[in-house]
């Protein structure tokens, strides 16, 4: 078996990841739906590193993560979110809830253009967006409709922003100790 196929079956498992968070948000079951998002979010980083672990980083690789990271960290987490927060009030939510996939989409096409081995991201990663965002409806209760709509507007700020974010692609967080 080829060793590029491995961190392209990982990206696929982020993409059903997604797709299910939007199927069982569609059907209710929301707190389901959340955790399908974090489950993609483990299949995010696990492919990167493993294409880089096996030498088999491929612009393939980069599209079909780029395609699997809109529909799990833009699109299922602004149906979520809508779902959760604006179920009785659709037309309050429907703006923040249009702008993010199409800031994260902005994202990633930003992000496959730009140059490889940088320390640093240029706007908040849609990875880092939407797993918040996701997070952040397990307190939607406390915080409330219009602090949601800010949330949601200013991660789709970050999200297109020219601000830089460290890149941990590659680092070891963690020593070992002797």
């Amino acid at each position: 078996m080829n060793k590029s196929v491995i961190p392209s079956l990982i990206t696929v498992g982020n993409f059903v990841s997604g797709i299910s968070s939007i199927l069982l948000a569609f059907r209710g079951y929301l707190f389901l739906a959340i955790i399908f998002v974090l489950i993609g979010a483990i299949l995010d980083s696990l492919d990167g590193m493993a294409a880089r672990r096996l030498n088999a980083v491929s612009p393939f690789g980069k599209e079909l993560d780029s395609l699997s990271d809109i529909i799990t960290f833009g699109v299922a987490p602004a149906i979520i979110t809508y779902s959760i927060v604006f179920y009785d009030a659709p037309i309050l939510g429907l703006p923040s809830t249009l702008l993010f996939p199409v800031c994260g989409a902005l994202r990633l096409a930003r992000f496959n253009i730009q140059s490889e081995n940088q320390d640093y991201f240029t706007g908040l990663p849609i990875t880092a967006a939407g797993t918040i965002l996701v997070c952040l409806n397990l307190f939607s209760e406390i915080l409330g409709k219009k602090p949601f709509i800010l949330i949601m507007l200013f991660l789709s700020f970050l999200m297109v922003s020219k601000i830089k974010v460290i890149s941990l692609k590659g680092k070891k967080l963690l020593k070992k100790v002797s």
